[in-house]
């Protein structure tokens, strides 16, 4: 088994997993968002990310979707896989068999539920590493981890590791954004920061990110992927007003419990036009959050 390292950047959307009533992927619907950020020029796709509901779903059903989307997109643009369990052989395998089925690369959460010690952290991720031959991306998220990855373990990790290609940074300190970037930058010029906050894009890029993988692009690409090519091609005017266009996006994150209601339901109605079930443990969609939804849509997106 081999595969291509690659590197990462711009705007990638940790895309939501789109169901049926009966449980099963609504192949159709996820086949539509994937067109939907492809035509508006997103820089890749992640799928089974958090918000992607990969905690919810089993072995199987990850690899399933996988293979079915991954053909799917068919090489438009760059494809990364979240593979990331609490246990290192599950990860493992999802990781190859994310490489077997054409990734370009995967992302992996650190392992929740317990803490672990840095060297055991470093030793988890360089396992997994070592075992596939395509591009890694770590996943930062001690919201939902416990424990953040400091700036010196993944400047270890990159040094270490060559495939070990960037890491998603899910927090809201853009200080440790900043620590990030200038540690890994020391053992390796090309290590890619994604931010995750949508509020950080702008600055995060300021400070050298190379993109990022933000909640909001998923149902309202444009104004990210719009924002990363303006700064880049040295407009930063524009970048700063679609930064400020940005921001009021981000009051979908408190307009429910688990945060991925709202976006999937920002995706039914802004994108999709037709609704979509959510999967248990995720309640059915009710009508209040239906109506705040529709009022986003029509203040924000319309």
């Amino acid at each position: 088994m081999t595969g291509i390292i690659k590197s990462f950047h711009g705007i990638i959307p940790p895309v939501v997993t789109l169901f049926k009533e009966d449980g099963d992927f609504h192949w159709e619907a996820n086949k539509e968002l994937t067109d939907y950020l492809i035509d508006k020029g997103v820089h890749g796709i992640l799928y089974m990310g958090s918000t992607g509901e990969f905690s919810s779903l089993s072995i199987q059903q990850r690899k399933t979707f996988v293979a079915k989307m991954v053909e799917y997109v068919d090489n438009r643009v760059p494809v990364l896989i979240g593979t990331g369990t609490t246990s290192l052989i599950d990860t493992i395998d999802l990781s190859r068999h994310a490489q077997a089925n054409g990734a370009d690369g995967v992302l992996v959460v650190s392992p929740y539920y317990w803490k672990f010690s840095e060297d055991q952290l470093f030793e988890y991720f360089t396992a997994i590493a070592d075992r596939v031959d395509i591009s890694v991306m770590l996943y930062n998220i001690p919201l939902l981890t416990g424990q953040s990855l400091s700036p010196e373990l993944v400047a270890r990790l990159a040094e270490t590791s060559q495939n070990i290609v960037g890491i998603k940074d899910t927090i809201e300190s853009l200080g440790h954004i900043r620590k990030l970037i200038f540690e890994t930058k020391k053992v390796r010029k090309d290590f890619a920061v994604f931010a995750a906050f949508d509020d950080l894009v702008l600055p995060a890029l300021q400070m050298g990110a190379a993109g990022a993988i933000n909640g909001t692009s998923i149902f309202a690409p444009e104004p990210s992927v719009n924002l990363y090519n303006s700064y880049r091609e040295g407009e930063y005017k524009k970048a700063l007003e679609l930064h400020q266009k940005i921001l009021p996006l981000m009051s979908i994150y408190e307009l429910s419990q688990p945060l991925f209601l709202a976006i999937k339901e920002a995706v039914n109605q802004a994108v999709l036009g037709y609704d979509t079930p959510n999967m248990a443990p995720a309640p059915p969609v009710d009508s209040a959050l239906k109506r705040n939804i529709q009022s986003f849509v029509n203040t924000y997106l319309m």
